[in-house]
């Protein structure tokens, strides 16, 4: 039986082999022809719907249909008007002139150097002049200084007349007070001097005894020797020169220093 079932499937395979072989497939080139009455010209603004080949009726009214569609959708196009000039933020800007450069103003700066007594004044002022300062810029401020430890002198102012001068040396002398009249020319010419003290202390208590004796106008002249003081101000300063007399300052007078204040 299994013979016979294996070869009835053989005989029906090659059967259907031979049937398959004898029936070849012949193309139907006439559904690919095209009728020249279905050719139309493509539009200028736009494509219209592509059209499958079909019955001449039906292709024709799906091209009539289309084609308003087809010409809606596609925009007409918008005339572009020429520019009559170049606007002018689209124009080429002019070469801008060049800004005036701001000049920085350097701080002005002002130095006192002093007191300075004659030798030192003299030093001081050689070094000041290698700064080459305008004179405007260099001032001086001078004050007098009366030291202590010389001689006082008691005087009494003169009297009105010369009669009335006598009379009071003559007062004195009683009192057992030397004086005579200052003959001298200066601003002490006629005064009556009552004595000249090595210290300050003798020449007050000279004066106390005085008025203690009704004579009140006695006064003291400290004579201590007088020396003058300098103070140099430079004004307008630059950095550069203060540098330049601060080294000078430490060479020439390390001991006095300059001190900066308010050039207003």
């Amino acid at each position: 039986m299994k013979w016979f079932f294996a070869a009835v499937v053989t005989l029906n395979l090659l059967v259907a082999g031979l049937i398959a072989l004898q029936k070849t497939p012949q193309d139907d080139f006439g559904a690919r022809e095209v009728s020249p009455q279905l050719i139309s010209r493509l539009p200028e603004h736009g494509y219209p719907p592509a059209v499958t080949a079909s019955a001449p009726g039906v292709e024709q009214g799906l091209t009539e249909a289309s084609a308003p569609l087809a010409l809606a959708s596609v925009p007409a196009p918008v005339p572009v008007k020429p520019l009559a000039s170049t606007p002018a933020a689209l124009a080429p800007s002019a070469t801008p002139a060049e800004a005036p450069v701001a000049k920085v103003e350097v701080a002005k700066q002002c130095y006192r150097w002093g007191e300075l007594n004659d030798s030192q004044l003299a030093r001081a002022r050689g070094g000041i002049a290698t700064l080459r300062l305008p004179a405007a810029q260099v001032s001086d401020s001078v004050r007098e200084d009366k030291s202590s430890g010389g001689k006082a002198w008691v005087y009494y102012p003169p009297l009105a007349t010369q009669s009335e001068t006598l009379t009071l040396i003559a007062e004195l002398k009683a009192k057992g007070l030397d004086s005579y009249i200052v003959r001298n020319e200066g601003p002490f010419r006629g005064y009556l001097s009552l004595g000249l003290f090595a210290k300050e202390e003798g020449a007050k208590a000279l004066v106390k005894r005085l008025k203690d004796l009704g004579f009140d106008k006695a006064q003291i002249d400290a004579r201590g020797t007088r020396s003058k003081k300098t103070t140099v101000s430079l004004r307008a300063l630059t950095p550069e020169q203060v540098d330049k007399l601060k080294a000078v300052q430490q060479r020439l007078l390390p001991g006095i220093a300059v001190q900066p204040f308010s050039c207003k």
